[in-house]
């Protein structure tokens, strides 16, 4: 469960390190899958995009330390809570998402970002 104020890890190559929640568009916590308004708070010095500190992005959810339910009735959890950067159009600005994101975003319609992820749990 991703709350306001809550700190994120960012686990795609756009340059931006970890970020902070500002707002959750779908009720008052956030699951694996929903889009969330976040402030970006560190930045990788060679930043090819432009992407700066303080500037606002819509972000996906990929991995929450909550148990997430699978269809097959199994729970899954992660040990960090991380996003994915999207633009206006809900489509990703990074090229790579690196490490594991669980296969259950094909229900909510992310293709595009199975296909870029290295691993599926």
């Amino acid at each position: 469960m991703i709350s306001t104020q809550t700190k994120l890890k960012i686990i795609d190559n756009s340059g931006a390190k970890k970020a902070q929640t500002i707002k959750i568009y779908r009720g008052k916590s956030g699951r694996i899958g929903d889009i969330i308004q976040v402030s970006i708070k560190y930045v990788q010095a060679n930043n090819k995009l432009k992407i700066s500190k303080g500037s606002l992005w819509k972000a996906l959810i990929v991995r929450s330390k909550a148990n997430y339910r699978t269809f097959q009735n199994h729970y899954i959890s992660f040990t960090e809570n991380s996003i994915i950067l999207l633009n206006q159009q809900h489509v990703p600005i990074a090229s790579r998402i690196l490490g594991p994101i669980p296969i259950q975003l094909r229900t909510q319609k992310q293709i595009k970002i199975l296909s870029l992820a290295s691993t599926l749990i």
